[in-house]
């Protein structure tokens, strides 16, 4: 086989670092000049001069890429994040004192693990760099960070030879070290070429690093154990290497000057490469059969072809053994991810025994993952008693020996849990709380029936925090998870009023719960053994209590009692405003501080959410029609001023419910229902102008996916929704937590199997997003928090826009060219269908083209 690898000068010598873009559209490379040379990764184009950035003022050393965006750091201490769709520079993450030797971002691109020559790792929030969570644990300098593809683990490697592997979502609430492997790489210098590099599978399903005696040690997931060694192929230290995208193949560099490609499957290598100098760093083509590496000339080195596919080798950007079932392939040696190339959704797949076994392995939504910083609280529960304890290992099973024993509410069931299921017979809407579940396990031995002892959960649960209560008999334990823990602790409370319903923001928590009947007279012993009569107490008020997570002013908490006879029946809070719907059809609004500062009547209340400084409300007008509707209405308010924003009808399919209300990170107002439909609330501060979008269809996803699963949202991103994968039977999550997946957002057009319908699809919801976001921007005077967001979704739906022109040239459908070239958002994206139409010898279109553009700029 020849072998076809083209150089060219990139950089001054010394060491040099590779990487393509992960859409493979580009190649970076970053180099002891600090300079940073980004080339047009297609062949046509290889001979192109790069764009280069000089941000850096020493030698760039490490960098990563994520769909959105890259990240560069050197011996200068900073991290830099740059735009992909641009290459311009957005940011400094960090600006250490020492170099900085190693990042990794996570499977979302929220976070980037950082290892710089000290003996911690910092795990920054890409868009919050205030928020940084360290791990404590090397005795020496750390080498190299890998988070795995689903973001559960990081793995660790210091210059001391150590390993470590590090439980990211453990159940402590804070990130540990589950495993140490002593000695297992090679001794080095902090500024050693040697990288240590920790390289991951694809799938999660194995990692692989070089060992001490020149050979890669490939290691399981599963177990933490070392499955097989590939050797025999280098005689000196190997520096770096790299999987393939899908997983059949390792590409290593060494000392030796030796580029060297390992089958995985035949565990031996099958070719190799030998460089005129040494080699620094190696980069597969996430798409095309293609090698990218640099050495110590500063070159930047283009291996064509390197896997023989004519010899029935697998293409090494192709998933392996397409023969085998995609759903088996799933559970292959503990493999958590699918291979690249299956028609799964990145980050969305977990065993499916992690709900059903306890798995302690299960993904944590990346927004949310249980980070904290080493100190007291890192064991929150640690001081909560065994039954605390106990609870906290892999939830309670379905069936448990019922205690007589108790007390209690009927309220305590649940009731106001989030009601599911398109598969539940058609009943009147109920009201439910966003985000919380019932208890499973009720002790019916009691009249009224309460959870059995230990039973537990959740409150609340968004994109901010979480909420669940562990049900004690004479009390509960109440804990608050923030996905976020550098800018808030967890923390928990004991809990003698049992509340039933609770939400959580980042002003602070607010929990509530129903007015009760007086104790029936019992009889019980004193501490000195004799028999004394209880005395009846009188009826029990509903109480609100609102407990602050900023701690700045002393007696921040308050507690509401309601007038006896009314109960508190939904809750909600914002940046401004805490929000209580009562029994007596009363919706009172009171300030962070306490202040009531509104109220007013709303009857049939459904479901209440907040963000920033609006809150929802979903109200009955009637109940349950003749032909299956629910007849719902819903009414947006902004609560710092008090002004009704938007009201309407609900558009429900017939019998289907409502089963969530919530906010986007924008402020746009969401809405699920059992037919596993998201819709969006499009033109929401236009008054009478608004309507309900569909932009995810659960069920058509789960089909194309090929899985056995419904999706609970949490939340949505600006193009993606955050949701609970649930498995099984179940409706709602249950303990320990399921996976958190964010799914992309998908309009239910027609001919969305074809690339038009894709581009129309993409273009049309982008449009809508970023019309929401220039809306929210003027109403919230944040135009220049939001210019490059919606320069960006400009930029995205006019590059849609262009790719429509062309297939509507070569079908020569002339006024659908010019409905599409009159979208466009700029003059520039307007030359170019200039220039479609006119390769396609389309003169009479090109001239119209040119009439509009002409128009343009008289406007």
């Amino acid at each position: 086989m020849t072998i076809t690898v083209l150089p060219r000068e990139a950089h001054e010598e010394g060491f040099t670092t590779v990487a393509y873009k992960t859409d493979g559209s580009s190649i970076i490379t970053g180099g002891h000049d600090a300079k940073l040379c980004i080339y047009d990764a297609s062949r046509s184009q290889r001979n192109a001069e790069p764009k280069i950035l000089q941000d850096h003022s020493e030698p760039i050393l490490t960098m990563a890429t994520h769909k959105a965006s890259f990240v560069t750091a050197g011996e200068d201490g900073s991290v830099l994040i740059f735009r992909n769709s641009t290459n311009d520079f957005e940011k400094f993450l960090v600006r250490s004192t020492t170099p900085v030797r190693s990042l990794s971002f996570n499977s979302n691109g929220t976070r980037i693990a950082v290892a710089t020559d000290e003996d911690i790792i910092r795990v920054i929030l890409v868009r919050d760099i205030s928020k940084v969570v360290t791990l404590m644990g090397h005795s020496t300098h750390v080498k190299s960070v890998a988070f795995s593809p689903t973001s559960d683990h990081l793995i660790s490697t210091d210059i001391g030879g150590d390993v470590k592997i590090w439980d990211m979502n453990h159940t402590s609430g804070a990130p540990q070290c589950i495993k140490t492997l002593s000695g297992a790489v090679r001794k080095c210098a902090s500024d050693a070429d040697v990288l240590n590099t920790i390289a991951w599978s694809p799938d999660g399903a194995y990692f692989c690093f070089a060992g001490k005696e020149h050979e890669i040690c490939v290691y399981s997931s599963k177990d933490w154990t070392q499955k097989y060694a590939l050797e025999f192929a280098h005689f000196n230290d190997i520096i770096t290497m790299a999987w393939s995208p899908n997983g059949s193949y390792i590409c290593s560099v060494g000392k030796d000057r030796q580029v060297v490609i390992w089958d995985t499957t035949k565990k031996s290598d099958v070719i190799k490469y030998e460089n005129t100098a040494g080699v620094c760093g190696v980069a597969w083509h996430p798409q095309e059969n293609e090698l990218a590496f640099t050495d110590q000339k500063g070159r930047l080195l283009l291996w064509y072809d390197p896997i023989d596919i004519s010899k029935n080798m697998p293409h090494p950007a192709q998933k392996a053994l397409e023969e085998m079932d995609d759903l088996d392939r799933l559970f292959e040696e503990g493999a958590t991810q699918p291979s690249v190339g299956m028609s799964l959704p990145h980050n969305s797949l977990v065993d499916d025994a992690a709900e059903d076994d306890g798995d302690e392995g299960a993904i944590e939504d990346e927004e949310g993952e249980d980070l904290d910083d080493e100190g007291e609280d890192v064991d929150m529960l640690s001081d909560m008693g065994d039954f605390v304890i106990d609870d906290d290992g892999a939830g309670y099973a379905e069936e448990r020996q019922h205690r007589s024993n108790g007390g209690g509410r009927s309220q305590h069931t649940g009731v106001r849990g989030r009601s599911m299921g398109p598969h539940h017979k058609l009943t009147e809407q109920k009201r439910f709380q966003p985000g919380a579940t019932e208890f499973r396990t009720m002790d019916t031995t009691i009249k009224p029936p309460v959870p059995v002892e230990g039973e537990r959960r959740y409150m609340a649960f968004n994109m901010f925090g979480i909420i669940y209560t562990i049900y004690q008999n004479t009390h509960s334990i109440v804990n608050v998870e923030f996905h976020d823990q550098a800018q808030h602790r967890n923390f928990h409370f004991t809990d003698y009023y049992h509340y039933t319903m609770a939400a959580i923001g980042p002003e602070g928590a607010v929990f509530a719960v129903e007015g009760g009947k007086p104790k029936k007279k019992e009889k019980t012993t004193n501490e000195e053994g004799e028999e004394v009569e209880e005395q009846e107490e009188g009826v029990t008020t509903s109480i609100l209590y609102y407990r602050p997570l900023m701690n700045w002013a002393n007696n921040a908490e308050w507690t509401v009692h309601l007038p006896e006879g009314e109960n508190v029946v939904s809750v909600a809070i914002n940046e401004c405003s805490v929000v209580a719907v009562t029994s007596a059809g009363y919706v009172r609004v009171f300030t962070i501080s306490g202040l009531q500062n509104h109220i007013f009547r709303l009857e049939n209340s459904v479901a209440t959410a907040a963000h920033g400084t609006l809150v929802l409300f979903v109200y009955k007008q009637g109940g349950t029609g003749l032909n299956g509707e629910q007849n719902l209405e819903f009414m947006l308010m902004d609560t710092s001023t008090q002004e009704m924003i938007q009201k309407g009808n609900l558009p429900l399919q017939k019998s289907s419910q409502l089963t969530w209300i919530g906010f986007s990170e924008a402020s746009q107002v969401l809405m699920y229902d059992s037919n596993d439909i998201l819709s969006i609330l499009h033109r929401q501060r236009t008054f009478g102008q608004s309507y309900w979008v569909p932009v995810f269809d659960g069920k058509t996803t789960a089909k194309e996916f090929q899985r056995q699963e419904r999706y609970w949202p949490v939340g949505m991103l600006r193009d993606r929704i955050m949701c609970l994968i649930i498995r099984g039977n179940n409706d709602s999550p249950y303990f320990p937590r399921p996976p958190v997946d964010d799914m992309e957002l998908r309009m239910p057009i027609v001919n969305l199997e074809t690339e038009a319908g894709q581009l129309e699809e993409l273009h049309m919801r982008t449009r809508l997003i970023a019309q929401h976001d220039r809306t929210e921007a003027v109403a919230n005077h944040q135009e220049d928090e939001y210019y490059d967001v919606l320069k960006e979704a400009d930029a995205e739906m006019d590059k849609a826009l262009l790719r429509l022109i062309q297939i509507a040239c070569r079908t020569d459908k002339e006024q659908r060219i010019l409905d599409l070239a009159f979208a466009l958002q700029s003059s520039r994206s307007m030359d170019a269908a200039i220039k479609i139409v006119t390769h396609f010898k389309m003169t009479n279109v090109a001239e119209k083209l040119i009439q509009i553009k002409e128009v343009w700029v008289w406007m």
